[in-house]
C-alpha cells in the first residue's frame, strides 16, 4: 500500500525523454483547446507504431463528498455498458485490436488511459470503442452490484493489510475532515449506500469540458490528432469546472494512533502535511528528501535504521504534492518489539536532518544520481504520456522537462535548509503503528 502511496509522485519527479540532448527541448509538447473548451496537449513520436491516450478529469475522491469511494466506482463502471455495447462487447472490441484500457481514480483526478497500435485498422475501431465508453456509459445495475461487491472486498483486503490499515488511519488522522482523510476506495458503508442515481450524477458534474485535460502521445500527425480530440471529447458538456480543493487545516498537536493489528512485523507511518503541486520549494524539498529518505540504499534513514542497528528492510520518506497540501510521509515496518526504538531513531534522524541539513557532499552526491537517472523513466510512449498528463492536469509549466536539471543542479545546502525550515521545523506529526493489541508505541 505505501508502494501505491508514493507511486503518483514518484513518475513524476524522475521523469524526462531518453532522448533528449543538452540544452534542447526534450519532448515537443503542442497545445491547443477543443471548441468546447478542453485543454489538448499532444507529443508526436514516431519511434514506434503506437499511440497512448490519457484523460483526465478532475474528478478525484476529493469529490465523493459523504459518499466515499464514489469517483472510484464511478471511474470502474464505465466500460461496464455504454448505449449500444455490453461489458462483454467492449472487452471484446478492445481485445480485438490489441488495445488497452484502464481507468483509474486518486484523490485529485480519473484517469482514462488507452494505448492502441496507430495503424487506421487497429486505432480507429480502438478509439470508437474508447470514444463510446467516455460519452455513452449507462451505468448497468447488474455491473452497479457485482462492482461494489469488488470494491468491497478490495476494502476488506486493504484492511487485512498491517500496512493498508496503518495507510488509511494516517490520512484520517492527517486531514480529518478535508476531502484527502478518506480512502480512495471508501469504506463498506458508503459503498453498500451509493446508488445509480449517485452514480450518474457525479459523471455528469465532472466529466465535462470544463473538468477535463487530453494528453495524446506517439506515432500521429497533426491532423489526426485533432481528429481523435474531437472523437473523444469534442463531444462533452461544457459544465462548470471543479471547485478548488480547500486547504487542509495544519495540526496544533502531536497524533499518536496505536491501531491494533495481529501481526509481527508493525507497520509505521509518520509524517505531516507537505506542499502542494507548484510550490517554489519543490526542487529544494526534493533533493533534500532524496538525502534524508528518498534514496534507497543511500538515505540517512535508511543507514540509521537498517544499516546500522537492522530495524527494518526497508524505509522510505516522500513529500507528495497534490492540488493542495499533500502529505510528507515516512514508513517502514519493523518487529513488533522493536517498534519503539525503530520510532526513535527515526524522529531522531529527521530532527537532525531539520536542524543541520545536508552537507556538501551529500548534496552534490544527490544531484549527481538525481540528474544521472533522470533519462531512464521515459523509455516508452506510456511513461511519457503520463508525466505529460500530470504536467497537465497541474498547469505545469510546458518547459518543465527541459528546465528540471537546471532547477535540480541550482539546489544548495542554503535553500535544502530554509525548505526543511518552512515546511516541517515545529509542525506536529502525526504516527500511526499497527501492531499488536494492547501494545502502545512511542518514539
Amino acid at each position: 500500500m505505501y508502494a501505491k502511496l508514493i507511486s503518483f509522485f514518484c513518475i513524476f519527479v524522475f521523469s524526462c525523454s531518453l532522448y533528449a540532448a543538452e540544452n534542447k527541448t526534450l519532448i515537443p509538447i503542442h497545445e491547443w483547446q477543443t471548441d468546447n473548451g478542453v485543454r489538448v496537449l499532444w507529443v508526436p513520436l514516431t519511434e514506434q507504431p503506437i499511440v497512448d491516450i490519457q484523460l483526465l478529469f478532475h474528478a478525484g475522491s476529493a469529490e465523493d463528498g459523504t459518499a466515499f469511494g464514489l469517483a472510484n466506482l464511478t471511474a470502474n463502471l464505465l466500460a461496464e455498458g455504454t448505449t449500444n455495447l455490453s461489458a462483454d462487447k467492449i472487452a471484446a472490441n478492445f481485445d480485438d485490436v490489441s488495445a488497452l484500457y484502464s481507468a483509474s481514480a486518486s484523490r485529485d483526478a480519473t484517469t482514462l488511459s488507452l494505448r492502441s497500435l496507430s495503424k487506421n485498422d487497429y486505432l480507429t475501431p480502438a478509439l470508437n470503442t474508447f470514444a463510446a465508453v467516455i460519452n455513452e456509459p449507462n451505468f448497468p445495475l447488474q455491473s452497479i452490484t457485482r462492482v461494489k461487491n469488488e470494491t468491497i472486498q478490495a476494502i476488506a483486503s486493504d484492511m487485512q493489510s498491517p500496512d493498508g490499515m496503518a495507510t488509511r488511519d494516517f490520512y484520517k488522522n492527517l486531514y480529518g475532515n478535508h476531502p484527502y482523510a478518506h480512502s480512495v476506495l471508501g469504506d463498506k458503508n458508503t459503498i453498500q449506500a451509493i446508488q445509480r442515481a449517485n452514480i450518474e450524477h457525479f459523471y455528469k458534474q465532472y466529466y465535462d469540458a470544463s473538468n477535463a485535460v487530453l494528453v495524446i502521445v506517439g506515432d500521429v500527425d497533426e491532423t489526426k490528432v485533432h481528429t481523435i480530440a474531437q472523437q473523444l471529447v469534442g463531444h462533452l458538456a461544457k459544465g462548470q469546472k471543479a471547485a478548488s480543493i480547500p486547504t487542509p487545516t495544519p495540526l496544533t498537536t502531536a497524533k499518536n494512533i496505536t491501531v491494533p493489528f495481529p501481526t509481527t512485523q508493525a507497520s509505521i507511518r509518520t509524517g505531516t502535511l507537505g506542499i502542494a503541486r507548484g510550490d517554489a520549494d519543490f526542487y529544494a524539498l526534493s533533493v533534500g528528501n532524496y538525502i534524508l529518505g528518498g534514496s534507497p540504499l543511500t538515505s540517512r534513514l535508511f543507514q540509521d535504521v537498517r544499516e546500522k542497528q537492522g530495524l527494518t528492510y526497508s524505509i522510505k520518506s516522500t513529500f507528495m504534492p497534490l492540488q493542495t497540501q499533500g502529505p510528507f510521509v515516512i514508513g517502514l515496518q519493523t518487529q513488533n518489539s522493536t517498534s519503539a526504538l525503530a520510532l526513535r531513531t527515526v524522529n531522531n534522524t529527521l530532527a537532525d536532518f531539520i536542524a543541520k541539513g545536508p552537507t556538501q557532499d551529500e548534496l552534490l552526491s544527490a544531484q549527481k544520481n538525481i540528474i544521472g537517472s533522470f533519462p531512464l523513466a521515459l523509455s516508452g510512449n506510456d511513461n511519457i504520456s503520463a508525466t505529460v498528463a500530470l504536467i497537465a492536469f497541474y498547469n505545469l509549466p510546458l518547459d518543465y522537462l527541459d528546465q528540471y536539471r537546471d532547477h535540480i543542479a541550482a539546489v544548495t545546502v542554503t535553500d535544502i535548509n530554509k525548505a526543511f525550515d518552512t515546511h516541517l521545523k515545529g509542525k506536529p506529526f502525526v504516527t500511526v503503528v499497527a501492531t499488536v493489541a494492547d501494545k502502545t508505541v512511542h518514539g
